[in-house]
């Protein structure tokens, strides 16, 4: 799927961090959803969070290209307190039809680590304390395995309101699942491509996930992209799937058309 105007793609730094700011300002920042799947079932069960951003004429720009600029002027905060409006307000409204369901959020490393934003999100969490059984909050390996202890204290707060974690862009299968299981991480993000290259004998997919099921963490395998793929994983018993096989990111009530 192409998401960008030709115009969208020629654009350089400067343009996209004009854009990026003005989107903010003018309300251009969109909530997307991409299926999560329940394995073998196909049945969508979750649906993960993306912001998109419209430039004057209606062109899409996607994270990779205006999150670099984003994070360097200091939006990214500003970004992700928008987005967690957005699945809020969605998961009041679909609540009410079904209850089997959550959305996985990002928080990225910028937010985790802003000491003055991220207590005013813990505060914003415990006035919304009913919404922790539909929002996942989900976090890229690089910086769950970097917790200074402000960070660790807050997100021991945030899960303590009852909130869950998510890891994302897993790197290999050497993973502390104990360690994860105690950071209150309930599920594991892990792209398709690394789960079926595994790492050895004593290290491959099945002996990953059969570890997880015994700390109560389930695999998501991500990017799945083919029959041929999903054929292989479900060899490994793995919980749910991701990726273009189940579903596109698609525009917030459109891509949670299954909801209601």
């Amino acid at each position: 799927m192409t998401e960008t105007h030709d115009s969208v793609s020629k654009l350089d730094e400067e343009d996209v961090f004009r854009i990026t700011r003005q989107a903010l300002e003018q309300n251009r920042v969109d909530l997307y959803l991409q299926p999560v799947v329940s394995l073998p079932q196909r049945k969508i069960r979750f649906y993960e969070a993306f912001s998109r951003i419209r430039d004057e004429i209606g062109g899409v720009i996607v994270p990779e290209q205006f999150l670099p600029s984003a994070e360097e002027a200091g939006l990214v905060p500003a970004l992700d307190n928008l987005l967690l409006f957005r699945c809020v307000q969605l998961v009041r409204d679909f609540k009410k039809h079904r209850a089997d369901f959550g959305i996985f959020l990002n928080i990225s490393s910028h937010t985790l680590h802003d000491q003055d934003f991220f207590p005013q999100f813990i505060d914003f969490m415990s006035h919304n304390q009913e919404l922790a059984d539909y929002l996942i909050f989900e976090f890229v390996e690089q910086d769950a395995d970097d917790y200074s202890p402000d960070v660790r204290r807050n997100l021991d707060e945030l899960a303590s309101l009852g909130f869950q974690f998510s890891m994302d862009k897993v790197s290999s299968l050497n993973l502390d699942v104990p360690g994860l299981a105690a950071r209150h991480f309930k599920f594991v993000k892990v792209d398709a491509k690394i789960l079926l290259a595994g790492g050895g004998p004593a290290n491959d997919a099945g002996t990953l996930k059969q570890l997880m099921g015994r700390y109560g963490v389930d695999l998501v395998a991500a990017k799945v992209e083919t029959e041929a793929a999903l054929g292989d994983l479900l060899d490994f018993d793995v919980d749910y799937g991701q990726g273009y096989l189940f579903g596109e990111p698609r525009p917030g009530r459109e891509g949670a058309r299954f909801l209601g």
